[in-house]
Formats: structure tokens, sequence, C-alpha cells
């Protein structure tokens, strides 16, 4: 080998091995650029997404006042199988919402690599899922570190204090790298193979075509690596050179998009004047660069994409302008986000003027500032906005509220689990004149948990104020009025029976001592005069003992059913015999709290109208206890008979004093205020009265010792009801 031939040998390995330190350089450089801009987008795209999460679980709130997990779950979900249906990022890439539960975190189902082998919940402590680890511990930013698998990954982590969730956008980072080792294999290979052709061109071909030619390639592929759309524009604004990502942008081949006017053809007809405009300035040299310019572009399928420009002028050695460098970021997801969230913001803002309650957002103590009022809340106080925004809550709080109002507030701020808190309260409208409100308060929290600003939901209740006093105002009045009528009834019926008995006791003594002196028809009416005068002593003693269930207090105790009924039935002993009534009681009888003498007399009335409306030659009387099927412990008593029954026109009228549906010497007489009376004792115990009956079948009283709404379908009641002894 010739010295001459051991020089271009020499030659060609320095610049083989210059070449392949320049690739490398290059390509380290466009790693990190590439990793700078992974890492911002990963951190655009976690940023976006808890916005939007955010966003859409107020909306959500407002519109459906359901349980605050379900709407949590139900916008998670939403968000989330929408972003697993978007191949946004990468092959690797993949969007985490994970919250921490019993020291683990648990990832939200769907995860894209998760297998069997591997578990959804990792410890808080595991080296795994670090990016998620820190977002959970309330922490937002970038990082480099092991996901939930033990994968190396670039992640962007941020943490949602309102929803405690933590959320993750990250990507593999041999995903990344990937490219770039190839990259810098080829390139270093190229770079040699390139020195070894040289050499082979110097020795055998003119070597200066074949250099232009691999270095336009080279050049193309360092530009391919590229994740952002880049491309070379000529003085014109015709494309020379544009990359790969530029390719997938605008949706065509390098050989179809080169030539192509960018502003042209491009660029959607509304935004070609300013893409223009902007390569008017480079070119002319007004601007060396120009960024951050927004611009719709037409795809060659007719789709269309948004993107961030930036563009700077090139120039030659003797400093002329030959063209433009223009670089692109797609911004079409980004962009849908945003449209998204200010749709949700006008949503938002459309509710809170028109709702049909009053809604403000109160600055924190100490200040209490009106930030934000609505239209109704404007109303119920009679301000105008702008006078309520430059006032505070205090002002408007009527002064027996102000403190209590104060410690509510304050409990919000230092309880994390008290969510919101309702009081009834005062207001002070404009004109002076004070109305109820009821004022639900939530508290909103920043990124750091300090408080930002309360929300406040006022209903006027005004009206309903009016109404419960009137109301009360009329509950006194008839309770008052029903106390006069008791005491009248009391005094009357007492004081009647004076004159009464005398007249029972003259029209006797008449008749016994001159009897023998009167003629027949006097002695009737004597008699008459007694009886009548009887029956009305009879009519006051009902309506003397009626009143007194109302006057006394009951003597309450715990009583022994069974016992009592027996008593009841010892003292009509002598009526039972003589009618032939069998009497059953299927089961015992409980121990109740109850007023003895009273219940005794709600039992004697009960068994004594079963034993004397009763025609039939084979009677008995059932007396026992059930309970409501949906409600064990309601018990209900009930007195049951085969006698005559009752009507059902008749049915209401039995409970009225002195209402008797038979003539009065009919079923062995009465006053008719028997009924009346038992359904005042029951009443007086807090319990309910009715009846079911069949005309010639029989009756069957139930009544309740305590309050209840429904009284049929019962327990155990197969067999009760008919039973013969």
């Amino acid at each position: 080998m010739t010295d001459k031939q051991k020089s271009l040998t020499l030659s060609a390995a320095v610049l083989s091995v210059a070449l392949c330190g320049l690739a490398i350089l290059t390509v380290c450089l466009l790693y990190r650029t590439t990793l700078r801009l992974e890492n911002r987008r990963l951190r655009e795209i976690v940023h976006s997404h808890a916005v939007l999460i955010e966003e859409f679980f107020h909306v959500a709130e407002r519109f459906s006042p359901v349980n605050r997990n379900d709407t949590l779950e139900t916008v998670l979900t939403s968000v989330f199988n929408t972003h697993m249906h978007k191949q946004c990022f990468g092959r690797t890439g993949e969007f985490l919402i994970a919250k921490q539960e019993q020291g683990q975190i648990v990832f939200w189902p769907g995860l894209k690599h998760l297998n069997s082998a591997m578990p959804q919940a990792v410890p808080m402590p595991s080296p795994s899922a670090e990016p998620m680890r820190l977002a959970l511990s309330g922490q937002s930013g970038n990082m480099t570190g092991l996901d939930y698998r033990g994968q190396m990954v670039l992640a962007a982590y941020q943490w949602v204090p309102e929803m405690r969730i933590g959320l993750v956008a990250k990507l593999d980072l041999a995903e990344v790298r990937a490219p770039f080792l190839k990259a810098a294999a080829a390139a270093s290979g190229t770079a040699i193979l390139i020195a070894l052709a040289g050499l082979f061109v110097l020795f055998r071909f003119n070597p200066f075509l074949r250099r232009l030619e691999e270095e336009k390639m080279r050049t193309q592929n360092y530009l391919d690596i590229a994740g952002t759309m880049i491309a070379v524009l000529d003085e014109h604004g015709r494309i020379r050179l544009i990359n790969r990502k530029g390719c997938e942008i605008l949706g065509g081949e390098p050989e179809g998009l080169n030539s192509l006017f960018w502003a042209g053809h491009c660029v959607q007809q509304d935004d070609q004047q300013a893409a223009e405009e902007a390569l008017r300035q480079l070119l002319s040299g007004e601007q060396e660069q120009v960024d951050g310019r927004e611009f719709r572009l037409h795809r060659v399928d007719g789709s269309e994409r948004i993107v961030e420009w930036s563009g700077r002028a090139l120039r030659d050695k003797h400093g002329t302008i030959t063209g433009v460098l223009a670089a692109a970021a797609d911004i079409t997801e980004r962009k849908q986000i945003e449209r998204i969230l200010e749709e949700a913001k006008e949503a938002f803002q459309a509710t809170f003027e028109q709702a049909a309650v009053g809604i403000g957002h109160v600055a924190p103590a100490p200040s209490g500032r009106w930030l934000r009022v609505n239209r109704k809340l404007c109303a119920i106080l009679g301000y105008t906005a702008d006078e309520l925004l430059r006032m505070n809550i205090r002002d408007v709080t009527h002064v027996a509220h102000v403190e209590k109002s104060y410690a509510k507030a304050l409990e919000l701020v230092t309880n994390p689990e008290m969510a919101t808190y309702s009081m009834e309260k005062q207001y002070i409208r404009k004109d002076g004149s004070v109305i109820w409100v009821n004022h639900t308060v939530s508290l909103v929290r920043d990124e750091q948990g300090k408080p930002k600003y309360y929300i406040s939901v006022i209903e006027d209740i005004q009206p309903r104020k009016e109404m419960e006093e009137a109301l009360r105002e009329r509950t006194e009045l008839l309770v008052r009025s029903n106390k006069e009528l008791d005491d009248f009834a009391y005094i009357a019926s007492h004081d009647l029976k004076e004159p009464l008995r005398g007249i029972m006791s003259y029209s006797t003594f008449l008749l016994e001592d001159y009897g023998t002196q009167f003629g027949s028809e006097v002695r009737d009416k004597l008699k008459t005069i007694g009886d009548l005068a009887e029956r009305l002593t009879n009519l006051t003693d009902d309506l003397l003992t009626f009143s007194r269930v109302g006057r006394l207090d009951l003597a309450r105790r715990p009583v022994n059913l069974n016992e009592l009924v027996e008593d009841v039935l010892a003292t009509l002993m002598v009526s039972l015999e003589r009618e032939k009534v069998k009497v059953h009681i299927p089961n015992p009888l409980s121990t109740v709290v109850c007023d003895a003498v009273r219940m005794r007399e709600v039992y004697y009335n009960l068994i004594s109208n079963a034993i004397k409306y009763n025609d039939k030659t084979d009677k008995w009387i059932e007396i026992g206890m059930l309970h409501r099927w949906n409600d064990p412990a309601q018990t209900v008593f009930y007195v049951c008979d085969n006698g005559i029954g009752i009507r059902d026109k008749h049915v209401d009228k039995v409970f009225i004093m002195f209402k008797r549906l038979h003539g009065s010497g009919k079923y062995g007489g009465g006053t008719g205020a028997g009924l009346a009376i038992v359904k005042k004792i029951i009443e007086r115990h807090g319990g309910h009265i009715w009846l079911e009956s069949a005309e010639g079948e029989g009756t069957i009283f139930f009544f309740t010792l305590t309050e209840q709404e429904e009284h049929f379908l019962w327990q155990d009641s197969e067999n009760w009801g008919r039973t013969e002894q």
C-alpha cells in the first residue's frame, strides 16, 4: 500500500470516528430534547385530565345530588373508558388512576399491562409504582422510576385532593430509548459505511455526489427521530424537507408533500392569512423567530388537526435568508379537552345563574366577602350583584345568628370529616326586613388542602316559617278550645247530676207515698219522668267519664294483660254464662306499659259489646295479639266476635259519642258512649283503634298502644279470628 493510500485509509478511519461521535452526540441531544418534550406532553396529559375530572365531578354533582362516591365513580369510569379507547401516546403509554386504601395503592380497574400474575393493589412502601406513590403523597411533577410492573418508565404524576386520587401518565423508558439506540447504532454504522464507501469512492469514483446524497439521508434520519413535525420551507414558503412526524400529522408521504405551499395547501382557509403573515415576517427579516402560533391543518384524508407552530429564519454564510425552519406540535387532543372544559364551564355558569335557589361563593374567614352571587340570591336579599360583591356575609346575617354561623364555618375548616352543614337562620334584606332562609354550606379547598372558598346554597323559607307560625298559633287556639270544651263538659256533667238525683228521688217518693191517690195515667207519667231522669243520669255519667279521660294524667306502669283480661272476664262471668259465650285466647298476651285502670275499661267495653251484640246460637269471642309482617316490633291487639256485625255505612259512626245504631231498648240499651271512651283512651296512650266487620258475620276491633300507619297483613294470622272452643 502506497503512502497515499495509507493516508487516505487513515483519513477515512478518522472521518468514521468523527462521524460516529457526531452521530452519537446528535442522537444524545435529540434524546434529551425528546425526553423534555415527552415530559412536557405527559405533564399536559395528566394535568388536563385532572382538571377535566374535577370539572366533570362538579357538574355531575350539581345535576345529580346523589351519593358523592357514586358520582365520583361515574366520572372516573367515563374519563378512564374514554382514554382507554384512544391511543394517545406510544405503544406502552398508559394513563392510571389510583387511590390509597389501608396502606395500599389501589389502581382503577382496566390497567393496560395487568394480568393474573400482577396484583391490582401495590403496598405503599413498595419500590414499585413510584410515580403513583408520589402522586398519592400529594406531590405533582415528572420523574423516571419503576411502575407497578417493575418497569422503568418516564412518568408525569399529579395529586387531585378534592377526590383524593392520584393520576399518572407514563411511557416505558425502553420505548423512548429504542429509536435512539437504533438510530445511534444505525448512525454509527452508517458513518462507518459512509467512510468505507468514501474510501472506496476515493479509490474508484468521484466522491462528491455520493457524499451529498448520504448527507441528505443522514439528515432525514435525524429529523425522523423527532416527536414533533419539522419541516424546511424555501424562500417561497414551499416544503422542501419534512420529517416522518410531519407526514403523520398531514397524513401523506414525503414525495407527495414536498413542493407544496405550506400556507396555501396545508393550512385551513380561515388560518391561511395568519400563516402567510408569519412566513412574511420571517422571510423579510422582520422577526428572527415566531413561536406559539396555532393553525388548523388540512390532512390528505380531509380531516383536520390543530398544531402549535414555531418558525425560525434560515440564513446562509453571507447572512441572506434562504428559508424557514418550522416545527409544529399536534395539540388537537389538548384543544378538544379545553373545549370540553369550556363547555362544562358554560354549563356550570348557566346552572349557577338560573338555579331556583340562591347560590354564592364566600371567601374564608376572616374576610367572609361575597366572591360570586347568582340572580336568585340577589332577589332573596334585595341587593344587586355589584352591591353584594362589596359586602361580606356578616353584613346580611341577623345578629342573633352571626356567632353560630361563624362557629359552624370554623368547624367545617377544622374537621376534615365534615363535608357540609345546614342551618336555618335569618338574613337582613336591603330594605331592613328580616327573612328566614335555609343555609347549606360546603368548603372548597386548593391543591394543598387550604380553604379556598365556601359554597353557600340559600333557600328562601320565609313562607314556610310564616305558615309554621300560623299553624302554631292555630294549634294553640285549638288546644285551648279543646281544653275549654273539655272543662265545660266536665263541669256541665258534674253539675247536672245533683238536679237529676232530685228529680229521680221526688218521682220515686210521689209514686211510693201517693201512688194510690193518683190515676194510672199520672203514675205512668211519674214513672216516665223517673226513667228519663235515670237515662239522663247515665248520659251525664258517661259524659263525665269521657271528659275525665282527657283531663287526668295516665298512671303508666308495666301491666300483664293476661291478668288484666282474666279480671275483666271474671267481672263479666255472669253475662258470659247467661249468654253462653265461649272465650278463646290463642296465645298468651304480652306485658305492656299502660294505665291499668283505663286499659281495663277498654277490654271491659269491647268484651261486653261482643256479648251484647250477638244473636247467634253458638256464640264466641277471641282475644289476642298480632305482629306486623314487616315490623315484628309493632304489636296489635284485637277482640273478635261472631255477632251481628256492622254495616259498612255505619263503620265510621261507631266511635261517635252517644251514637247508637239501634233503638234505645234493643240489645240491652245503652248510651252509645262506650266506644267513644275506648277510642279516647287508646289515643291518650298514643295508639290507634279501627275495626273490620261484615254484617251478620261478626266484628274485629284492632288497637295499638303506639303510632303505626298500616293495619293489615299481619304475621301469625292464619288461624285467628274464627276459633271455637
